[in-house]
C-alpha cells in the first residue's frame, strides 16, 4: 500500500487525517512544519505528500519548490483554506497534482488521495515495463565464470531473486558476495528501488545502531535534526548487510524485530515506523559456530538463513581463472592500451592459488596494467607475490619430491585436525572445511582416514 506524508502545523488536523488514511490501509507519517516535512521527504520514499499551504516558517509552496529543486520523486497534494485558491493554482503550476479545500469531507479526501496514489502506482508499473523492454535484465554479467560451481551459484541467485525471503551469502573474502547480492536485487521485482549496502564491521556498535535505525531530533548530543536510518532508506528495495557475523548483540535484537515485524524505531522515538525491505546478509565466518558459541543469536540466524548461497573459493574453480583473466584484462587493459598477455605471464597467473580469491586476481591485473612496459603483459609486469609463491612450492617439492605430495599431506593433516576438533562429527567437520558431506566422505576414502 502507498506511503503518505501529511504536513500540517495543526496537531488536530494531522491526527484526524492520519486516522482517516490509516483506516483506509495507507502507511502514514506526519510532520508539524514545512522544514520537518522537507527533511522527511528527502530521507524517505513517499508516494504522496499531503501538505497544508499556510504554515509558520516555510509554506506549502516553499516545500513544493524545495522538493522539486532537489528532484524528490513524489506526488504532491495541497490543502487550502478559504481565500487561498490562488495559491493552490500556483502550486499546480509548480507541479502539484491536486488540491483539496478545507474544511473537507472524509470521502472527498480519501477519493483524491486514492486517485493520485493509484495513478502513481500505475505510472511506476508502466515505467518498469518500459525499462525491461529497453534493456535486458542485467546483473549476472558481473559474476564471471563457467565452472559447474558458478553455474550452481547463478542458478541459486535466479531462484532466490524470484521469491521473497531473506538471503544469507557465505564465502571467503573476495569471492564476490556483494556482487551476488546486487544480482539478486537486480533480478528481483525490487530492481527499480534502492539497493543499500552496509559493512557491519566498519562501524562501532553505537554508530552501527544509528546508521541502521536512524535517530530523532535531540536524541543525543549533536542530533540537531531527525535522520532516517539505512533500513528506512532501503524501504521498497534491498538492504545488504556485509560481515553480519560482527554485528553486536544489541543491534542483532533490533534487526530481528525489523525482520519479524517489518518496522523500525529510531533512536529517541517511541512510535515504530513501517518498512518494506528485503534483507540480504553475507559473512565469511561460520555463523552456525558463532551461534553455538553464543556470539550470534540463533533466532536471527534462522531468520536470515531462508535462502543460502555459498560462493566457492577461486582455487576450487580453477577453470574460471582463464575467463577471469580475460575479463579483467579487457576491463582494465583496453583503456590503458594493454591489449594482450604473454603465455608465460598467463601461466604464472593461472598457477597461483589466490588466497584473496577473485578480488586478489582483479587487483593483480589492475596493478600489472598500471606498470606495464608495453601493450602485452609480461612476467616482469606481474606482482612479485606470484613468483614468491611458486618459489615456495618449488622448495616444498625439493624437500618432499613433488608439490602435489606436499599439498596432499597438508590436506590430510587439515582433515584429521578438523575431525579431531569436532570429535568425529561429520556435519560439523564438513561445515568448517566448507565442503559437502559427500565430498568429505570422498576425501576420507582418498586419504584412508
Amino acid at each position: 500500500m502507498s506511503r503518505i506524508l501529511v504536513i500540517d502545523d495543526d496537531q488536530g488536523v494531522r491526527d484526524s487525517i492520519s486516522r482517516m488514511l490509516r483506516g483506509a490501509g495507507y502507511t502514514v507519517e506526519t510532520a508539524g512544519s514545512g522544514e520537518e516535512g522537507v527533511t522527511l521527504a528527502r530521507g524517505n520514499a513517499f508516494d504522496v505528500i499531503l501538505s497544508d499551504m499556510r504554515m509558520p516558517g516555510i509554506s506549502g509552496l516553499d516545500v513544493l519548490r524545495r522538493l522539486r529543486d532537489q528532484r524528490v520523486d513524489t506526488a504532491f497534494i495541497v490543502m487550502t483554506g478559504f481565500g487561498t485558491v490562488d495559491s493552490a493554482v500556483e502550486a499546480m503550476k509548480l507541479g502539484a497534482v491536486d488540491f483539496v479545500q478545507k474544511p473537507f469531507f472524509r470521502d472527498e479526501l480519501l477519493m483524491r488521495v486514492k486517485s493520485v496514489a493509484d495513478r502513481r502506482q500505475l505510472a511506476r508499473q508502466v515505467d518498469l515495463l518500459q525499462r525491461q523492454v529497453r534493456r535486458p535484465r542485467p546483473p549476472l554479467d558481473a559474476l564471471v565464470g563457467d565452472s559447474e560451481a558458478m553455474r550452481r551459484v547463478t542458478d541459486l541467485i535466479v531462484r532466490a531473486a524470484a521469491v521473497a525471503g531473506t538471503v544469507l551469502i557465505t564465502g571467503e573474502t573476495g569471492t564476490g558476495k556483494e556482487l551476488a547480492a546486487r544480482a539478486i536485487h537486480g533480478l528481483s521485482p525490487r530492481a527499480e528501488r534502492a539497493f543499500v549496502a552496509l559493512n557491519c564491521a566498519a562501524l562501532t556498535d553505537s554508530l552501527l545502531d544509528n546508521e541502521l535505525f536512524g535517530h530523532a531530533r535531540g536524541a543525543f548530543t549533536g542530533a540537531a535534526a531527525a535522520r532516517a536510518g539505512l533500513i528506512e532508506h532501503a524501504s521498497g528495495g534491498t538492504l545488504f548487510l556485509d560481515e553480519i557475523g560482527t554485528m553486536p548483540g544489541g543491534v542483532q535484537a533490533k534487526l530481528l524485530r525489523a525482520l519479524e515485524a517489518g518496522e523500525v524505531r529510531r533512536i529517541g522515538e517511541n512510535e515504530p515506523r513501517r518498512v518494506d525491505v528485503r534483507f540480504v546478509a553475507a559473512t565469511n565466518a561460520d555463523l552456525q559456530a558463532a551461534v553455538d558459541g553464543g556470539s550470534f543469536r540463533s533466532d536471527l540466524f534462522y531468520r536470515l538463513n531462508v535462502h543460502r548461497i555459498h560462493l566457492p573459493r577461486l582455487r576450487d574453480r580453477r577453470g574460471d581463472v582463464e575467463i577471469l583473466i580475460a575479463f579483467f584484462l579487457d576491463q582494465y587493459g583496453a583503456p590503458a592500451g594493454v591489449t594482450g598477455m604473454s603465455d608465460a605471464a598467463r601461466e604464472a597467473l593461472a598457477a597461483y592459488d589466490y588466497p584473496g580469491n577473485v578480488r586478489q586476481l582483479e587487483h593483480m591485473i589492475q596493478r600489472s596494467v598500471a606498470v606495464a612496459r608495453g601493450a602485452v603483459l609480461e612476467p616482469a609486469d606481474l606482482p612479485e607475490e606470484l613468483f614468491a609463491s611458486r618459489q615456495a612450492d618449488a622448495q616444498a617439492a625439493a624437500a618432499d619430491g613433488t608439490v602435489a605430495a606436499a599439498r596432499e599431506r597438508a590436506e590430510r593433516e587439515m582433515i584429521v585436525a578438523t575431525l579431531t576438533r569436532h570429535n568425529g562429527e561429520m556435519a560439523a567437520t564438513a561445515r568448517e572445511l566448507q565442503v559437502s558431506r559427500t565430498t568429505l566422505w570422498r576425501l576420507l576414502k582418498k586419504h584412508q582416514i
